[in-house]
């Protein structure tokens, strides 16, 4: 099969337009004309065994599983990943590549001012996204194809909007306010918002309520104590369910924050995590829930006869890792003031220390560390980068380049080989490709890979390119389609053009190229 690759421009962006070029033989569209994304925050695919996940099971014994997935770009964060899924675009070609966000032509505001991507308001999300065409959204073309709504939900907001996208019917969602978590989003149905059962307490702590560690927020992730109240992952899925009783639809885009808010929290990943907090809740918790969730929608789909007219996506927007060496020390993820918030800027040592060896424009820091610099002369970038390798756990050092309209991350700095075998081998084989999926005009000027068990952004982590973080669970079941485990290195990008396949959709105008 020929590839032809033509070149093409729209807005921001600049895509290539790509002929399918996929070595299996065409498939045939699947029997169906539902479609169910769900996506659990910062699930891991070795959960699935390691704590006994019954449902995730099943549905992987009778499914396409991918165990070679991965994220496939940087920044590994649920404010990329999210719309990564639902437009099938590279972060280099979205207005953000990471949870800090460079507005050099002040589409927001100022010119030049800096903003954290997870605080934006849906109406700047939503300026932003106006650049793309609305047939470039999966849910576009879904509804397109299908003719039924299409109904993103999810506890956390910013996730359950980009999951959605402007493109979807409605989304539904939570908003705090006076220590209640209420329904809030776009055109939330009525039976939904009128509700009580889906008003949440949103205050409790739940034994978290420390100043020294991301605390829960009341019952907006987790069940609580109140039976007619539940929040959490079983908040989405009862709103799914009831959609699903009540709605002609055709796409179903649920995103679940347990297991993230859990993770990040007590650092549980991979030990027993923070033993000295009294939380009622662990990763245990969260996964039998989230495991719970994925059961009862299957039923649900099964009574009401959509399980064999359903395509049914299960992964997860990036994984995590304990830090073993935090950096962060609590404070501020940034070295320098974002233009929507108000929090006191205080940065953990070492990025006081970059911001002291020459002026920082913006900047973000997790299990990697994104820097946009106010000088970018060869001698501010050197004193800059010599700063960065004395960090501890800092392996590589990439600086942006640009050669006309292109723009690519060179190394300037490795310490590679003081690493293990196997990550030395995952870096060597991935790093340069999640690199070159941020590279573009708004990406940071110079980016630090951190070492495996290294991060300044809670204990439990993600953001980065270790192998920890960017394992993800890809199970898709198709109807009518036999169960099987494929070699394939199946990406979160990858995703929009292999529904679109399966299912015969029409393609999108622009299409991404594929790296692997």
């Amino acid at each position: 099969m020929i590839c032809r690759r033509i070149s093409g421009s729209l807005g921001l962006f600049v895509f290539l337009t790509l002929s399918a070029c996929d070595t299996r033989a065409a498939r045939k569209a699947a029997a169906a004309d539902h479609v169910m994304i769900l996506v659990f925050d910062q699930m891991r695919p070795d959960y699935i065994d390691r704590f006994g996940l019954e449902n995730f099971k099943r549905f992987r014994g009778s499914s396409r599983n991918y165990p070679e997935a991965y994220i496939g770009h940087l920044g590994s964060q649920t404010v990329v990943s999210h719309l990564v899924i639902s437009t099938g675009l590279l972060p280099k070609w979205l207005p953000w590549q990471d949870d800090a966000i460079f507005d050099e032509k002040g589409t927001l505001g100022k010119p030049g001012a800096a903003y954290e991507a997870t605080t934006l308001t849906r109406a700047q999300f939503w300026r932003l996204l106006a650049q793309i065409p609305m047939e470039q959204f999966l849910p576009s073309r879904i509804r397109d194809k299908f003719g039924g709504k299409i109904f993103a939900v999810g506890e956390k907001n910013y996730a359950a909007e980009l999951l959605g996208t402007p493109a979807a019917d409605a989304i539904i969602t939570l908003e705090k306010a006076s220590g209640r978590c209420t329904p809030d989003g776009i055109n939330v149905p009525a039976y939904i918002s009128s509700n009580a059962r889906f008003s949440l307490e949103c205050e409790n702590g739940f034994g978290t309520s420390f100043s020294t560690i991301y605390s829960l927020d009341g019952s907006r992730y987790v069940p609580g104590h109140d039976p007619a109240h539940l929040g959490g992952d079983v908040w989405t899925a009862d709103a799914a369910i009831e959609i699903m009783s009540r709605e002609n639809w055709s796409g179903m885009f649920l995103t679940f924050g347990g297991i993230d808010k859990i993770a990040h929290m007590l650092g549980e990943l991979d030990d027993q995590g923070l033993t000295s907090i009294p939380s009622e809740y662990h990763l245990t918790d969260a996964l039998r829930i989230a495991d719970e969730q994925l059961g009862r929608l299957v039923n649900a789909l099964d009574a009401h006869k959509l399980l064999d007219r359903t395509l049914i996506v299960v992964t997860a927007d990036h994984g995590g890792q304990k830090n073993e060496v935090y950096l962060g020390n609590n404070k501020y993820q940034s070295c320098c003031p974002f233009e929507n918030s108000e929090a006191k800027v205080e940065p953990p040592y070492w990025i006081e220390h970059l911001n002291q060896l020459g002026e920082l424009k913006a900047g973000y820091q997790d299990t990697s560390i994104k820097l946009w610099l106010a000088d970018k002369s060869a001698a501010a970038e050197q004193a800059m980068v010599r700063g960065m390798a004395d960090i501890s756990g800092m392996t590589e050092v990439y600086a942006l380049r640009r050669s006309n309209a292109e723009f690519r991350y060179e190394r300037v700095f490795s310490r590679l080989d003081s690493q293990s075998a196997r990550f030395q081998a995952w870096a060597r084989r991935h790093n340069a490709e999640l690199l070159a999926t941020m590279a573009s005009d708004s990406a940071p000027h110079l980016i630090g890979l951190l070492a495996d068990g290294f991060g300044f952004g809670r204990i439990g982590d993600h953001g980065g390119a270790q192998e920890k973080v960017q394992r993800i669970p890809m199970i898709i079941r198709v109807p009518g389609e036999r169960a099987a485990t494929l070699p394939q290195p199946l990406r979160l990008v990858d995703l929009s053009s292999e529904i679109t396949d399966v299912l015969g959709l029409k393609a999108p105008p622009q299409s991404v190229e594929p790296l692997r």
